[in-house]
This record gives C-alpha cells, structure tokens and sequence, in this order.
C-alpha cells in the first residue's frame, strides 16, 4: 500500500509552538519527517523541538517573528543549513483578538497585528521558502485558514480578514507556483477552543484565550454529531503535504464537521 511519502521529508512549521503546529508537528514527526519548529517564543518552539528528540525525531525550535523579513530569512537559511533543504512549509501561525470585538471597537495596532501574523506572515514565509522549493523543482504549502475566512465571525473582523485571505492566497500562490511543481493548498478548522494563540499571549500577558470564544460565535454540534478536537485537524495537512496530494493544488478543505454544508 502506498504510504505518505513524508519519511525523510524536511517541514518547516510556524507557529509551531502553539496547540495545533505542535499537533501537526508530532503527526509529521510519527511519518518519519524531519521537523523545523518557528514559533515567536523561540521556548516554546524549542520545547516542541525537544518532545520531539524525545520521540527518536530530528527536530530543531527557532524563534522568529513571522512579521519581520530579517527574522524569517535567518529561520529559513538556519533550516536549510540543518537540514539542506525545506520540502513542506505549513503556515500554522496566527493570533486572535479575545474577549471579541466589533469593528468599531477594534484597534488599528490590533488590526494590524492580527492581520500581519494571520496573513502578511504566509507571505513572507512563503517568499523565502519558495526559492527553496524552486531549487527542488517540488514542494508542499500547506496554509492553516479558518472557517472564520468563510463567515462571518461575530467580534472577530480582523481573524476573519485575515482568514479569507489566506483561502484566496492560497488560490493564488497555487496559480502562480504551480509551473514549479509546487502544491500550495490550505484547510479550514472550524470553531475549536484552545487551539488559538490570543493578542495577550503575543503582549507578554496571562493568556484568556482557553474558556473564551469570541461572543456570538454558534458552536451549535454540526451534522457529524460533535464538535472537532486538534486531532481531526492533523490528518488533512499530512494529506495535503504527502505525495497523494500531488494533483491538488490552490485548494481549501473545510474541517469542521458539516457545518458549512449545514447553515
């Protein structure tokens, strides 16, 4: 039977520290990927990176601010002295405003934040591993979107700008890269708590992002009868980074359970 094909596999994930990258981190890790862990806490991404050696995986944590062009350059030229390459990039970071806020009451710095770690960061992460992957003539982009990119998310008009941008980004670098052989395709998680790193996080305050969604949002259970955990996001991204993906490209899969189908 024909396996994943991601044994031996070097993947860069940002946000990697966090709840979800770390999930999809210890999936790629189980395959046999090597793995390079981007998180803005440079400890926290380092701690993943350690779980990971735990586990018999090659694994390194790197602090980078996804924003910041010298931070990404530094992270993706320290990957590729590691490791020679980078075969699948999975753009995993972004950040929430919580408590929620209508738009009246949302800050232009909170704006921007949300949008530059959700959105401008996929660009500038892609802008230096894409040269990389060229050089292979193959690679895997794997964006981490929302359902919130799809609908509206009461109290959260920036996370939902970002998120439908980065479903049509995705549409787009699938257009532009795919000459290169270069799949570029993202999923869309539905409303999960804990899976989200929140402003406070980001501001060196308590995070409250735990046991609060932003208000208004219906986690009504959806037609598969249960509301998602972080696993069911996990197997997607390894499809869309693996060789039976390989037709695939500039594509958004949903996962959350029918909701969408169901509104």
């Amino acid at each position: 039977m024909r396996d994943l094909g991601l044994a031996g596999k070097v993947v860069l994930i940002t946000g990697g520290g966090g709840v979800l990258g770390s999930a999809f981190a210890r999936g790629f890790a189980d395959h046999g990927a090597k793995l390079a862990i981007g998180d803005f806490v440079a400890d926290k991404a380092e701690a993943v990176a350690a779980d990971l050696r735990s586990r018999e995986a090659q694994a390194i944590g790197l602090g980078a601010d996804v924003t910041k062009e010298d931070q990404v350059t530094r992270m993706v030229s320290e990957v590729v002295g590691r490791y020679g390459t980078i075969d699948i990039l999975v753009n995993a970071a972004a950040v929430q405003i919580y408590p929620g806020k209508e738009i009246t009451e949302v800050e232009s710095s909170e704006w921007d934040f949300v949008l530059g770690i959700g959105l401008k960061g996929i660009y500038m992460c892609s802008r230096q591993v894409v040269p990389v992957m060229k050089k292979a003539d193959r690679g895997k982009i794997v964006n981490i979107a929302s359902i919130a990119g799809h609908r509206g998310l009461p109290g959260g008009s920036a996370y939902s700008a970002a998120k439908g941008g980065v479903v049509n980004l995705t549409r787009q670098m699938g257009v532009e890269l795919g000459k290169y052989h270069i799949n570029v395709n993202s999923i869309s998680p539905g409303f999960t708590p804990n899976r989200l790193t929140s402003v406070n996080q980001y501001a060196g305050q308590p995070d409250d992002s735990s046991t609060t969604l932003p208000t208004g949002v219906n986690l009504t259970i959806p037609p598969l009868g249960r509301n998602g955990d972080i696993e069911d996001y996990v197997g997607p991204v390894l499809f869309l980074a693996s060789a039976w993906a390989d037709y695939i490209t500039g594509a958004d899969i949903p996962v959350e359970g029918g909701r969408m189908a169901a509104r």
